[in-house]
Parts: structure tokens; C-alpha cells; sequence
């Protein structure tokens, strides 16, 4: 074998690895990490705004993980049926996991979701909710268990 056919086997070689790695990459799933990134990136200023807000209130939302729930305090009560007002369980590591709860606080303005039925893992609790007029919003991360 001379060294011009050991060339042609070694780009050969080289060849058939870079189609493969093209291949395998362009077949694995990608998940972005929210839809609509470019929409929620022109609405930002009211989502400081709605964190300034939350921040002044007279008490602080609490987002807890008590055993196989998510308990949600909120420091005043949320106004009925805006169609505004959500809970979302935001799993960071798969976008089809998400889950968008409505909010409905008790008359103790405290929510409680179970998380029996969700996946176990490190999961972003994002709450926002409208009470006389004003929005209001306040994350938590969480882990499941």
C-alpha cells in the first residue's frame, strides 16, 4: 500500500466521522427555553415593573415546599377570574413538562398544589397574580421529592 491509497483511506475516515457527528447532532431534540423569546424580551420593562411592585408590598409572597406540595402565601389577596392569574411549574430542564395552574388563594390568601403526580427534579415555581388592578409576579425554584 502506497501513501497516496493510506490518504485517501485516512480523509475517508475523517469524512464518514464528520457526516456521522452532523447527522447525530441535527436528530437530538433542542427545547429552547421558553416559546415566544423574542415577544417576552419587548415586554420586559413590565415585568420589572411587576417585580418593583411585589418588592414594596407590605409583606413578601412565600413560596414554600412542604413535604408533596407547593404552598404559596400571598401578601394580599388576588383579585377573582382576571384570567391573568397563573401558577406556573416550570421545569427548566424540559419545556414539555411545564404545568400553568390558575391561582386560587383560600380566604387565608394561601394556596396549596400537590406535587404527588409531577416529576421528581428541580422545578421553578413563577407566580403572578392581578389584586386591585395592580400585577404582581414572584419566583421560587423548588425540588420535588
Amino acid at each position: 500500500m502506497n501513501w497516496g491509497t493510506k490518504i485517501v483511506i485516512a480523509f475517508s475516515i475523517f469524512l464518514a466521522a464528520a457526516i456521522s457527528t452532523a447527522v447525530f447532532f441535527m436528530t437530538q431534540k433542542v427545547d429552547i427555553v421558553t416559546d415566544n423569546y423574542y415577544d417576552k424580551e419587548l415586554k420586559y420593562q413590565e415585568q420589572i415593573n411587576r417585580l418593583e411592585r411585589t418588592k414594596n408590598l407590605p409583606g413578601q409572597i412565600k413560596i414554600e415546599n412542604p413535604g408533596n406540595s407547593v404552598k404559596i402565601v400571598y401578601p394580599n389577596t388576588p383579585d377573582k377570574n382576571t384570567g391573568k392569574d397563573f401558577v406556573l411549574l416550570y421545569r427548566p430542564s424540559d419545556m414539555g413538562k411545564d404545568i400553568k395552574i390558575p391561582v386560587s388563594a383560600d380566604s387565608a390568601r394561601t394556596q396549596i398544589i400537590s406535587t404527588e403526580r409531577i416529576q421528581k427534579g428541580v422545578w421553578r415555581v413563577q407566580v403572578s397574580w392581578t389584586s386591585e388592578g395592580s400585577e404582581y409576579y414572584a419566583e421560587n425554584i423548588v425540588s420535588v421529592k
